[in-house]
C-alpha cells in the first residue's frame, strides 16, 4: 500500500500518464470512446483505493484541492479569446446561452422532482452536474470543491456526466443524418455557419508554437501567483449563505483573473501548451477525488441517472425552442449542446461531424461554456440550497 504523500502522489501520476498513454492506442479507441478517458482516471485511483493500495485519506488531497485547483483554473481559462468568442455572431452565442440556460433550469426541475430521494447532498450534486454540464469537468470541481461536495458525491456526479452525457452525444450523432430536416422545421438559414468558421480557423491555428522552459517556467509562476493572490482575496470576503465560503470566493477570483488575463498578450501562451498544462494538474486532482471515494455509494445510486436524464431533457427543449425563434440551423444543436455537455474534448468532434471544417466552432463555444461553467454552477447551488430549506 502506497502511505506517505509522496508516494501517493507518484501513483495517481503514474495512473493518469497510463490512462492517456491507453488512450493513444489505436486497440482501445473503441473503449475510449464509450468510457473517455476522465471516467479511467477517476475510476482506476477508486479501485485502488478498494483494494487497498491507496489510503482513502492522505494530507496530499487537501493540499492538491487547496493549491493545484486554482492554479490548474488559471491556466485554462487563459485560452479564453473573448474577442474571438464575440466574433462568432449573435445566434451562435444566442444558441450557447440557450444551452446553459437548459442545464441550469433542467436542474432545477430535478430537484424539484428528485430532490428528496437523491439524498442531502442532492443540490450540491446537480449544482456541480449544472458546472460540468455547461463548461467541463474543471468546472465540475471547482463548484464541487467550492460546495464541499464529498467525494463520494462527486463520483456520482461524474458516473452521470459520463453514462447520461455521452449517451446524449450519441443521440446527437444520430441526429446529425437529420439536419436537412430540421432545419426545414426550424426555417433555418444555413449560410452563416460557414462564414463563421472561416473567420476564426486561422486565428486558432496561428499562436501555436514549439513550447520552450522560458515558457513553462512563465506560466508555472504566473499560475501559482495568480491563485495565491486570488485565494488570498477570496478569505477577506465575508461568507453569503451555504455557497459563497471563502474558498468559494477565491475561487471565482481567479476564475474572473483568468479571464481577464485571456485579454492580454498573455493569451498567446496557450499556443505554447498553457491550457495542456493546466489540464494536466485538473486530471492529477481528478484522480486524488477518485481515490476518496466509495465504489459502492456510488453504483447504488441508479435515481442520479434519471436526474441526469430529466436535466438534459430540459436542456434540449430549450435549446431546440431558441433555435426555432432564432432561425439558426441544426448544427448549433449539436455545437453548442456538446459544447455545454461534453466540453473541449467532444464538441469539436460533433461540430465536425454537422459540418465539415467547423470544428473551431465546437471548440469555441466549449470556451464559452468553460467561461460560464464555475459562475452559474455556484449561482444554481445557491438558489437549490434556498430550495432545500
Amino acid at each position: 500500500m502506497f502511505e506517505s504523500p509522496f508516494a501517493v502522489l507518484a501513483a495517481l501520476a503514474a495512473l493518469v500518464a497510463l490512462v492517456f498513454r491507453l488512450e493513444s492506442v489505436a486497440a482501445l479507441a473503441p473503449l475510449f470512446r464509450r468510457l473517455p478517458a476522465i471516467f479511467w482516471i477517476y475510476s482506476l485511483p477508486m479501485l485502488a483505493t478498494s483494494a487497498g493500495l491507496l489510503p482513502e485519506s492522505s494530507p496530499l488531497y487537501g493540499a492538491l484541492t487547496r493549491y493545484l485547483l486554482p492554479a490548474s483554473l488559471v491556466l485554462i481559462l487563459l485560452s479564453s479569446d473573448l474577442r474571438m468568442i464575440a466574433r462568432l455572431g449573435p445566434r451562435a452565442l444566442a444558441a450557447m446561452v440557450a444551452a446553459t440556460a437548459g442545464i441550469a433550469l433542467g436542474a432545477i426541475v430535478a430537484f424539484l422532482l428528485l430532490g428528496r430521494a437523491l439524498g442531502p447532498e442532492a443540490w450540491k450534486g446537480l449544482a456541480a452536474l449544472v458546472g460540468t454540464w455547461t463548461g467541463g469537468s474543471a468546472n465540475l470541481l471547482a463548484v464541487a470543491t467550492s460546495l464541499g461536495l464529498s467525494p463520494d458525491a462527486q463520483g456520482i456526479a461524474i458516473v452521470v456526466d459520463t453514462v447520461v452525457g455521452y449517451s446524449w452525444m450519441g443521440v446527437l450523432i444520430a441526429l446529425s443524418a437529420r439536419q436537412a430536416a430540421l432545419d426545414r422545421r426550424l426555417g433555418a438559414d444555413r449560410g452563416e455557419v460557414a462564414a463563421i468558421g472561416r473567420r476564426i480557423a486561422d486565428r486558432l491555428e496561428r499562436d501555436r508554437r514549439p513550447t520552450t522552459v522560458a515558457d513553462m517556467t512563465l506560466l508555472v509562476g504566473l499560475a501559482l501567483a495568480v491563485s495565491a493572490l486570488g485565494m488570498a482575496l477570496g478569505r477577506q470576503i465575508p461568507p453569503v449563505g451555504d455557497v459563497l465560503t471563502p474558498f468559494a470566493w477565491g475561487i471565482l477570483t481567479v476564475t474572473t483573473a483568468g479571464l481577464l488575463l485571456s485579454l492580454t498578450p498573455l493569451a498567446s501562451y496557450d499556443g505554447a501548451g498553457a491550457s495542456s498544462l493546466g489540464y494536466a494538474g485538473f486530471y492529477l486532482l481528478l484522480a486524488s477525488v477518485g481515490a476518496q471515494a466509495d465504489l459502492k455509494k456510488i453504483v447504488s445510486q441508479p435515481l442520479w441517472i434519471v436526474a441526469g436524464v430529466v436535466v438534459i431533457a430540459v436542456h434540449a427543449l430549450v435549446l431546440l425552442g431558441a433555435l426555432r425563434l432564432l432561425r439558426a440551423p441544426s448544427f448549433f444543436l449539436g455545437a453548442a449542446s456538446q459544447a455545454s455537455i461534453g466540453g473541449y474534448s467532444s464538441a469539436p468532434v460533433v461540430a465536425e461531424i454537422y459540418q465539415p471544417g467547423l470544428a473551431p466552432v465546437g471548440l469555441l463555444l466549449a470556451v464559452v461554456g468553460n467561461v460560464l461553467g464555475t459562475y452559474l454552477g455556484l449561482a444554481v447551488g445557491q438558489l437549490l440550497a434556498f430550495l432545500s430549506h
